[in-house]
Order: structure tokens, then C-alpha cells, then sequence
């Protein structure tokens, strides 16, 4: 059995008298002599050891050990293993061309010279100790690597794969469907009531929940799905070679299995469901992945709509057509059911908004000041809306994110709104933590979903290096894109309190240094277009 724990010198020589001086010189180092009577038995031998250096016997008579030392060179694990040939002092000059040639790397003389023979050993023994250092080395950064890699894509928390890594995989996975022909479907899971979860049974259960959803959703995928939290208590899970049937019936056990146990942790026991926007699609006509979230988060919001505790598929109405869009699925709404329950949502949203406004209508006069502002917003917004082509839903819930923002403003007493220079420490601090409350506040009512997305995201920067959630590029969803970029024209165009007015061409200028840092170049560029016609800022009719 090989020594693993010192290093080995193998020595293939005949002669006993030369094995015992060579084993006597080296006898002061910490190394296995490992005796080879004949050049036959190395091949064995090099399988076995892992040799630090070969010690070999020549002769003129015997060509034996240059075809090893040649062999030795092809071959994968031994091909770096220093080989010092031994011969009579005499035929060492005749021998040392046709050594070198076969791969040697020294000679040393027969009858042995013990120091000059151990210094040259202690060399090539040194230089193998190093790289073996390296090779130790270099497996535990490689280890170290792969366990960063592994966090950079891992929520901390679940175990889960991460929002940035699901996004990379889910345009992958399309690329993939389309390519190839294929079928897929994508779950966006959210777990209903979980701020009650939260407040009732405290944070540490919500997290033994959100561990507990993870390990029973889990059990019901394959090893193919790619399963991730995509942020707070919402999932996605990707099922490639998954068409719209097969989906249902996954769907539904999720639900099912999550619905049908309560969670329990010792201290606190209690039923969590969950609801779940199911989309699918098939080859070409399968939709881009930043439509395929898109259409995730509309069947989700209906599932919520609906009553929670429940799974709807994203479906297009008849003739429609959104470019990259996926095609119609299974387990559509019924049109009609479909049509009254967004009149009630509406109506809900509405008396909602009407509600919140007379509260602070009652508390302070500050809304009054955004007037102007808000009538410039929503123009812009319609102007962008008719050049986009964007569907009226998004339009509607950038106009009602924008009522939402400025009342909520003024509820809190925001004094940035009557500030005329730079902001104080705490006003800086305040508008940090607004994205935060928006989304808080939203939270409480269903309805304002979409609001909610738009409100939390909207001081997102294009370059990534906005807030709260570091979103980059299409991360960030299209209409707080659009919203941000109308926020900061409007911001200057028509500013609150009093702000210097900004013209045309100076809104035009600071729009264009932020574009592709802080705004959406492609909307920008759209922004620039309409700005063109002056009878925006002149407060014409379109």
C-alpha cells in the first residue's frame, strides 16, 4: 500500500550494492525508497505511487531505460515526474546526449558521490513538495469558488435559487423552447395573507414557513424544474418540456399539498395557502421571458382577485397578439365571470382611492399643490401610453401609482414637497424608506397589485444602481420604468413649492446624461420625441 502522507523515489536498479548506498544517503529525509529491480515492473509502480522523483540505471548494453523514460513522457500522470539517470562515471559522457534526449533531467555517477547526489535529489524534492503545495492550493480556492458561486445564486434563506439567477435560467429556458420546438410553463406562487403570518405568529415562523413552502414545493418538481424565490413570499418555478395540461395538474398538487397541512413549528400552528399565475407556451410562439413575467403576475393577480387558495392560467383574448407573445392556454377565465369581477375590482380601486383622499383632504391642504403636476404627469403618460401602443391596463395603474405616491406624500407630511434647495439628511432618509411604505401600504388591498409593482420599483436605476432591490435593465418591470422617467421630467418641468421651472432644452439635457445610467434609453429616446411638440409644456390640447 502506497504511503499517501510522505514522498515517494522510485529507483530502478539491479544492483544491490547501489540500492543500499542510495537508500544510506538518502536516510536523513523523509521519503519512501521505493526499489524497482528492472525497468518491467515501473508501469505498475508509477499506478501505484504518486513518485516525486526516478532514479534509473544506464548502460550502454541496455536501451530498456531510455524507451521508459520516453514512454513515461506520453503518458498523462507520469510525464511531469523528474527522471536522474545513473551511470559508471566512464560512460557517462557517451550516455548523457542519448539520456537528455529521452527526457532526463540530470545525471549522477556510479560509484555514488553521497552530497553531490543528495543535493540534486533535495532539489527536484523541493519543487515537488511546492507544487504539490500549489495543487492543495489551488483545490481549496477552486472549492472556495464554487461556494461563492453557489451563495451568488442561492437566497440565503431558502436555499432557493435566486431573482437574478431565475431571470438568467427563464430567458435561457425560452431560448430553449424556441429553439428546439418545445413546450414551456412558468409558476408565480405567492403566499396568501403572509403579512398576517408575520404579525400574528412573528417573523421567526414566517421564516419556517417560507423554509417549510420550500422543502413541500420541492417534493412535488422534478429535478429538470428550476425552482427560486423570486422576492418576500412570491416563488417561481420554470418547467421546461411542460405544456399548459401538465402544468394544471402540477399546479394544482402544489396547491394542494401547501393547503392541506398546517404549518407547525412548536410554537405556533396555523393553515397557509397559496395562489398560483400559471403560463405556458410552445415553440416559436412561446413569449420573451420578461413577457412571460408579465403574464405570470396578471394570472396571479387574478388567482388573488379570485379569492386566494387558488391556481388561473394567463390567457389572450381572441385575435389578440403582443408580438412575443405565448398562445392561448387551458383553463381559461370565462369571459363574462372574467368582465364582472374586473368591474367590481375597479369599482373597489376607485372607492379606495376616493376614501384615501378625503382623509388627507382632511388633514392637510398639500395635494392641492400637486395639481399641476399631476395634470403634466398624465398627459406625458397618455403621450407615452398612444406612442407605445401600451395596453390600457398599465396606463390605468400608472395613473392611479401616481395618486397613490402623491397622497401618500402628503399623509406622511413629506416637507420635501414645500423644500426649495437640497434636501436635509432626514428628507434624503425618508424618500429611502417611501418604496418600502408604498409597498406596505398597498399591500393591505389586493387590488392595487400592479400599483404596488410600480410604486416599489420606480427609483430602480436602468444601470442597476438604484433602489430598494438593486433591479437592473428589463429586471425592473416596464411601467416603473415609465413611471420614473415621467416622475423626473415632471419633477422638473413643473416643479412643487418653489422649485425654479426648468425649460425644454434643460430637461431635455439632464433627461439624456441619465439615459442608459438612471432611465431606459429606449424611453427616453421615445420621451425625446414627444417633447419635440412644445404644446405639452404649453398646457395645449393633444
Amino acid at each position: 500500500m502506497a504511503d499517501k502522507t510522505k514522498q515517494s523515489i522510485l529507483l530502478v536498479d539491479s544492483d544491490s550494492v547501489n540500492q543500499v548506498s542510495v537508500r544510506h544517503a538518502l536516510r536523513n529525509l523523509d521519503v519512501a525508497v521505493v526499489i524497482a529491480p528492472s525497468t518491467n515492473d515501473v508501469a505498475v509502480l508509477a499506478l501505484t505511487y504518486d513518485f516525486a522523483l526516478i532514479l534509473m540505471m544506464v548502460t550502454r548494453d541496455d536501451a530498456s531505460p531510455f524507451e521508459l523514460a520516453v514512454e513515461l513522457g506520453k503518458n498523462e500522470k507520469t510525464r511531469y515526474i523528474p527522471i536522474i539517470f545513473q551511470a559508471e562515471k566512464s560512460d557517462a559522457l557517451v550516455l548523457q546526449e542519448q539520456g537528455y534526449a529521452a527526457g532526463c533531467v540530470d545525471f549522477v555517477y556510479k560509484p555514488l558521490q553521497p552530497a553531490v547526489f543528495l543535493a540534486k535529489v533535495k532539489v527536484f524534492l523541493e519543487l515537488d513538495s511546492r507544487q504539490r503545495q500549489l495543487v492543495l492550493a489551488t483545490a481549496k480556492i477552486q472549492e472556495q469558488n464554487l461556494k461563492l458561486e453557489e451563495r451568488a445564486i442561492r437566497d440565503s434563506l431558502t436555499g432557493l435559487y435566486n431573482h437574478n439567477y431565475l431571470l438568467d435560467q427563464l430567458s435561457r429556458e425560452v431560448s430553449m423552447a424556441r429553439r428546439y420546438n418545445t413546450s414551456l410553463s412558468v409558476f408565480l406562487l405567492d403566499l396568501d395573507f403572509f403579512k398576517d403570518v408575520n404579525d400574528t405568529c412573528g417573523h421567526p415562523f414566517g421564516d419556517f414557513v417560507l423554509q417549510e413552502f420550500s422543502t413541500r414545493v420541492k417534493g412535488r418538481l422534478r429535478d429538470t424544474d428550476i425552482f427560486g424565490r423570486y422576492g418576500g413570499e412570491e416563488f417561481i418555478i420554470i418547467l421546461p418540456n411542460t405544456g399548459g395540461d401538465r402544468a394544471s395538474i402540477v399546479a394544482e398538487k402544489i396547491r394542494e399539498v401547501i393547503a392541506s397541512t398546517p404549518f407547525d413549528d412548536d410554537r405556533c400552528k396555523r393553515f397557509v395557502t397559496v395562489s398560483i399565475g400559471v403560463y405556458s407556451g410552445f415553440g416559436e410562439k412561446t413569449a420573451a421571458s420578461r413577457v412571460v413575467v408579465d403574464c405570470v403576475d396578471s394570472a396571479l393577480y387574478e388567482a388573488k382577485a379570485e379569492g386566494r387558495n387558488r391556481v388561473v392560467h394567463y390567457h389572450l383574448s381572441s385575435g389578440a397578439d403582443h408580438g412575443e407573445s405565448g398562445v392561448p392556454l387551458s383553463d381559461m377565465i370565462d369571459r363574462r365571470r372574467q368582465g364582472n369581477l374586473n368591474a367590481t375590482i375597479e369599482k373597489a380601486r376607485s372607492m379606495t382611492l376616493a376614501s384615501f383622499e378625503a382623509m388627507v383632504h382632511s388633514q392637510t391642504r398639500e395635494y392641492d399643490l400637486l395639481g399641476d403636476r399631476n395634470a403634466l404627469f398624465l398627459k406625458v403618460l397618455d403621450r407615452l401610453g398612444d406612442k407605445l401602443s401600451l395596453p390600457d391596463q398599465l396606463i390605468h395603474s400608472c395613473r392611479r401609482a401616481v395618486k397613490l405616491h402623491d397622497l401618500f406624500r402628503c399623509y406622511i407630511r413629506d416637507s420635501s414637497l414645500e423644500t426649495e434647495g437640497p434636501l436635509n439628511s432626514e428628507q434624503e432618509e425618508m424618500l429611502l424608506d417611501q418604496p418600502l411604505m408604498l409597498r406596505e401600504l398597498t399591500t393591505m388591498f389586493d387590488f392595487f397589485a400592479y400599483e404596488r409593482t410600480i410604486l416599489y420599483s420606480h427609483h430602480e436605476h436602468y444601470d442597476g444602481s438604484g433602489y430598494p432591490a438593486g433591479l437592473k435593465g428589463h429586471e425592473i418591470p416596464m411601467a416603473a420604468r415609465i413611471f420614473a422617467l415621467v416622475d423626473a421630467f415632471v419633477a422638473m418641468a413643473a416643479p412643487v413649492a418653489k422649485r425654479k421651472k426648468k425649460s425644454i432644452t434643460a430637461v431635455k439635457k439632464e433627461l439624456c446624461a441619465s439615459t442608459g445610467s438612471q432611465f431606459d434609453p429606449f424611453l427616453v429616446d421615445i420621451l425625446m420625441k414627444i417633447l419635440e411638440d412644445e404644446e405639452i409644456l404649453l398646457n395645449k390640447k393633444s
